[in-house]
């Protein structure tokens, strides 16, 4: 029978315990998950995996509809998610605080939507897929400049475990 030092005790522990706090961190998903959802550009955050389009690679200003260039991508954004697996997921879209409240949060949806529609044209199931419209309730900066107002227009894509 092997027997340990007291150091190597405690390097043995501390690695083990690293080794499953990265597991942790990845969220409920496996390495090859976790691994590619990172190539991707999603970062774990409270919610989930999420990955933040900026409105202004998806959409004109004040606009739903989605650039042509972009189409491409989200689909090849989604047959990825499908191939792994990741199956579940929500859509959020925001916006910034220019304009009513009311007309900002049907915005929201409506962006949410037109990303959505893209996933369920390439095999999402309707059950599996989740889209909130949050209008301008959430932003990731303060309203306080043009600049910050770009940053705060956008789409989430979240993994739901």
């Amino acid at each position: 029978m092997t027997t340990f030092s007291h150091p190597m005790k405690l390097a043995l522990i501390l690695l083990l315990s690293s080794v499953l706090s990265a597991c942790a961190s990845w969220g409920h998903l496996n390495y090859k998950q976790a691994r590619m959802l990172k190539k991707e550009g999603f970062i774990l955050t409270e919610e989930g995996w999420s990955l933040r389009l900026p409105e202004r690679l998806l959409f004109g200003f004040d606009s739903y509809e989605i650039k042509p260039e972009q189409t491409d991508e989200l689909t090849r954004l989604s047959t990825q998610l499908q191939k792994y697996k990741l199956n579940k997921i929500k859509i959020v879209g925001h916006t910034d605080d220019i304009g009513d409240a009311a007309y900002n949060q049907t915005l929201s949806e409506k962006r949410a939507n037109s990303v959505s529609s893209i996933f369920l044209n390439t095999g999402f199931q309707t059950n599996n897929l989740q889209t909130i419209g949050r209008g301008a309730t959430q932003p990731l900066v303060a309203n306080t400049s043009e600049e910050n107002r770009a940053t705060n227009r956008r789409v989430n894509i979240i993994i739901i475990p």
